[in-house]
């Protein structure tokens, strides 16, 4: 099986397998679930706001390098 096949199926497994699990569980459960994930990730994000700027720079950087 070539490798772009196997990946189509493994994110239809993992679509699935969230498809089913929102299905079946409570929406204060799932959702509170994922505000807490998105805070975390905002939480990260705000903590090292110089990493965040230089990691920005280096995209731009690679984007014009390719470009």
């Amino acid at each position: 099986m070539l490798d772009k096949e196997k990946n189509f199926k493994s994110r239809l497994e993992f679509v699935r397998f969230w498809a089913d699990y929102v299905r079946k569980t409570p929406n204060s459960v799932w959702s509170r679930q994922q505000a807490d994930f998105i805070d975390a990730l905002f939480q990260g994000a705000n903590q090292d706001v110089g990493l965040y700027l230089r990691v920005k720079k280096m995209a731009q950087g690679n984007a014009q390098v390719r470009a």
